[in-house]
């Protein structure tokens, strides 16, 4: 991948909240990929009956010491990878110092139960347990989500440019309210994924996911996190 097409995808990315990375797995690649999270899938059906029917992901990092670190050497190739250091290299600024650190890897699929759509939220909420305290967190800090789709998948929503700024009085309401899941998220904007595709998007976004027992969910989604100083605040 040039140079001046990194640029341009960072660009995107620090513009809207996101970037969409075409063509990013090639067939022999997503082949080696899906069969490593698959038998994980498969092990976690097994053995992990209820979670896997009523939760869309699996924690492949925590489930590592029972599937054998064999199993998931094709997923730690690509977080560690040339081309997926390169965009996190990129996406890091001045008064964010140190390297991206992998905190968790998931792999969505579509659960057994039931369906229902997700809330809305910013990652950071999960961390800070009041809205100014969130608004210091995300200042202080700095995360991202990295995903590559194996089947198509348009399950995610993301409010553009939402990682930039504090919520609207409405996001807030509807993010941190009674109507967490409401379909009436000003400014949302679907992603979609065809196989072999990828989505670097800003973990402190606005956005959600919606949950389908159909169709055929495969998506691995792995989690980086990096502190920076607090030299700026939100308008």
């Amino acid at each position: 991948m040039s140079s001046s097409h990194i640029a341009t995808q960072i660009q995107t990315f620090a513009r809207q909240s996101f970037v969409v990375l075409p063509r990013f797995l090639e067939p022999r690649e997503l082949s080696a990929l899906r069969r490593s999270c698959d038998a994980a899938l498969e092990w976690s059906r097994a053995n992990c009956v209820e979670t896997s029917a009523t939760t869309a992901r699996i924690s492949l990092l925590t489930q590592a010491h029972s599937l054998g670190a064999g199993l998931l050497e094709p997923v730690l190739e690509l977080a560690a990878g040339a081309r997926v250091c390169a965009l996190l290299r990129a996406v890091r600024t001045s008064d964010m110092p140190g390297e991206p650190q992998l905190k968790e890897a998931h792999y969505y699929h579509e659960q057994t139960e039931r369906d229902w759509d997700g809330d809305w939220h910013r990652d950071s909420q999960f961390l800070g347990v009041d809205p100014d305290s969130e608004r210091q967190l995300i200042i202080g800090s700095w995360s991202v989500h990295f995903r590559v789709a194996f089947e198509h998948d348009d399950r995610l929503e993301i409010v553009p440019a939402s990682h930039a700024r504090w919520d609207s009085d409405e996001e807030l309401r509807i993010r941190r309210g009674r109507s967490r899941a409401s379909n009436d998220m000003p400014n949302a904007s679907r992603i979609s994924l065809r196989a072999g595709e990828a989505c670097l998007f800003h973990a402190w976004s606005i956005h959600r996911a919606t949950y389908r027992r159909a169709p055929l969910r495969r998506t691995l989604d792995l989690l980086y996190s990096s502190a920076r100083p607090s030299k700026t605040r939100f308008e």
